[in-house]
């Protein structure tokens, strides 16, 4: 991410840990982020989920316009997961 994100997440997560003690771990690991707003674009994606402009990538949630709110984002993003599950490592 550019530097001007990184620092002004890493005041933000300093700050929270002021609230909950052992929530800017230096271990910890920040694995996605989140915004606001709803997403104005669609990412086209294939029946297996896959991008279809994009080999490997899969959009899914909110901001690549599959959801509307976090419980959708989450079950989108679980059948994203199937999907990828189905190709690489298919149960037999």
């Amino acid at each position: 991410m550019p530097s001007y994100v990184v620092s002004v997440l890493r005041e933000a997560l300093l700050d929270f840990d002021k609230k909950i003690k052992g929530f800017a771990s230096y271990d910890a690991v920040l694995t996605g982020i989140e915004t606001r707003t709803s997403a104005p674009v669609k990412i086209i994606r294939m029946e297996n989920f896959e991008s279809s402009t994009i080999k490997g990538l899969y959009p899914s949630g909110e901001g690549a316009g599959y959801a509307g709110g976090i419980m959708s984002a989450a079950v989108d993003g679980i059948k994203t997961a199937e999907k990828i599950m189905q190709k690489y490592a298919p149960i037999e």
